[in-house]
């Protein structure tokens, strides 16, 4: 069908710093794009594939990455405020010193993801798969949801 992204295969694209804002690109298949700097503020990536990707700097405030594949992706220093995240796979992400707060994280993977200086203040973390170890290095949980329902006091 012409005009149809579903599925469509985009392998190590380049779109540093453009503007794809508010952009429909659910079910996207991005696996190691270049989308350092980008701006994707409320972009649907819903089901996207992202595995690899690098988005370190990138403007996803209010995206939906809802059940998006975010393995291996380097997102150090992204805007990820209230963004949905709602059963993303961050598996082995880089997620140091992102602003995820009021992120809806619930049902997320993020075994084995870097969260050393991550703000995930007023964050839905509610079943996600995490390490406290790694919630151990986050700048701070203040009235985040963690795992266990409990409400984050740093």
């Amino acid at each position: 069908m012409a005009g149809d992204k579903k599925g469509s295969m985009k392998t190590g694209i380049v779109l540093r710093g453009v503007d794809l804002s508010g952009v429909d690109l659910s079910g996207l298949y991005l696996m190691n794009a270049i989308l350092s700097r980008a701006d994707l503020s409320e972009a649907k990536l819903s089901s996207a594939y992202l595995f690899g990707a690098y988005l370190s700097r990138t403007n996803l405030r209010g995206a939906d990455l809802s059940w998006a594949d975010l393995r291996e992706a380097d997102m150090e220093g992204a805007n990820l405020y209230d963004a949905k995240l709602h059963g993303a796979d961050l598996r082995k992400a880089n997620l140091q010193e992102v602003d995820m707060r009021g992120a809806d994280l619930r049902e997320a993977d993020l075994r084995d993801t870097q969260l050393m200086g991550t703000d995930l203040r007023g964050a839905d973390l509610r079943d996600a798969r995490v390490t406290p170890e790694s919630l151990g290095q986050v700048a701070s949980l203040m009235s985040a949801f963690l795992p266990d329902g409990s409400r984050g006091e740093g």
